[in-house]
């Protein structure tokens, strides 16, 4: 999510022959070995410049019907992306036509992913329900707290579709616990070691610096900043956090989360071996303890035995006041190191309190080099009616073996 992207629909059951109609692309999907429900897919349209293309319309072909599907055309590189309608079963070829139409229509307002902005904070809504919220502007903590743990860039509330919140920040026990939030711990900079996560240190924090889009999610630019003892500032590393959200699927949320690191200076930087740091961290809502909730992994892990384990997916879930919520979080193949360690705290720690992560550096350090980018992706699926491990396993596998999209363009 580079670049902005414009969401268009298209009425169902349209005619196919519209006056002017032009073929643009002849697109092919095959599921290949698992089960899809909603997935995500995308084809790349090479050269074309999608700003002249206006009504684009993709067509599922069946059996000689034609039914128009939702689509978003991504710039730079241009693109289509859309979902795969409910569940589609192993081994099936899709067959779909892109179509220049006469006109452009409209999303219905309860199938559009929404950015709002109020100067502070960026909620994302799928239809109109809010998903998660993006906090860019300072946080400052509570009265008569340290201000060394005032920060921005991280996401809270995330949010159920009914609503229930699954995060918590600024805790009395770790006021530097924000949301969803991924700083690095102990690092080495310039010859210095730095702690972006512990923010009492003053060693270093992570600030939001800009925003690259804000369109169906949002794409922002974060600085690491260092704290160096002669008084002044520096930025050792820039992260892009990419936030991509889905439409509501009418049971659970899916957003996608990318972090993309580089090196800010001509200066590398090691992420050395620590318990916490880095990837994909989450401080649950206040009200989880160690009664009524838990904490599953793909490896069968539990509060238990999960901490210092390594696994493909992470599923959280516990009682609310008002009813279940959880959320299941999906780590690339991909991602360094992976299947990549997780940090989970135990039942027994903080009150039974609940955090869990994805920490790629938990058993290895990791140096980063300028000129390069390092990239962890995850996949996250909140729900208000708990997920089997069945059911997370199909999800990851959806996620981490993409079906087969291939076609051509149309000259």
């Amino acid at each position: 999510m580079l670049h902005p992207r414009y969401f268009l629909s298209f009425l169902l059951l349209m005619a196919v022959h519209m006056a002017g109609a032009q073929t643009v692309a002849r697109i092919t999907v095959n599921t290949g070995a698992y089960a899809r429900y909603n997935t995500p897919v995308s084809f790349a349209l090479g050269k074309v410049n999608v700003n002249s293309l206006k009504g684009l319309v993709l067509y599922q072909l069946n059996n000689g019907s034609r039914q128009a599907v939702p689509v978003r055309v991504e710039t730079g590189p241009a693109a289509i992306t859309w979902q795969l309608a409910g569940e589609v079963k192993p081994g099936v070829t899709l067959q779909y036509e892109l179509v220049k139409g006469k006109e452009e229509t409209t999303l219905p307002d309860n199938e559009r992913v929404t950015v709002e902005d109020d100067h502070r904070t960026l909620t994302v809504l799928a239809g109109n329900h809010p998903v998660l919220r993006y906090q860019y502007t300072v946080m400052e903590p509570p009265p008569g707290v340290d201000t060394a743990f005032r920060r921005s860039g991280f996401i809270h509330p995330a949010w159920t579709p009914g609503g229930k919140v699954l995060t918590n920040i600024q805790p009395k026990d770790h006021y530097h616990h924000y949301g969803i939030w991924n700083p690095w711990t102990d690092t080495e900079f310039e010859g210095e070691t730095v702690d972006f996560w512990n923010l009492k240190k003053r060693s270093g924090t992570v600030r939001f610096s800009r925003f690259n889009s804000k369109t169906g999610g949002f794409n922002a630019l974060q600085e690491h900043v260092v704290f160096k003892k002669n008084g002044t500032e520096k930025v050792a590393m820039n992260e892009e956090w990419d936030v991509d959200v889905y439409p509501y699927d009418g049971k659970t949320f899916m957003w996608d989360f990318t972090s993309r690191l580089q090196c800010a200076t001509a200066s590398p930087i090691t992420l050395n071996q620590y318990r916490y740091g880095g990837g994909f961290a989450i401080r649950g809502n206040a009200e989880w303890n160690n009664e009524n909730s838990a904490v599953l992994t793909s490896e069968g892990k539990t509060r238990k035995n999960a901490d210092s384990t390594h696994a493909r997916w992470l599923k959280i879930a516990g009682n609310l006041k008002d009813g279940l919520a959880g959320l299941l979080i999906l780590s690339a193949p991909a991602n360094f190191r992976a299947p990549q360690p997780v940090r989970v705290w135990p039942e027994k720690d903080q009150h039974g309190q609940v955090f869990g992560m994805f920490s790629p550096t938990k058993d290895y350090s990791w140096t980063l080099q300028p000129g390069k980018t390092y990239t962890q992706s995850y996949r996250v699926i909140t729900f208000d009616k708990d997920l089997t491990a069945e059911q997370a396993e199909a999800y990851w596998n959806d996620f981490a073996h993409p079906p087969k999209v291939t076609g051509r363009l149309v000259k």
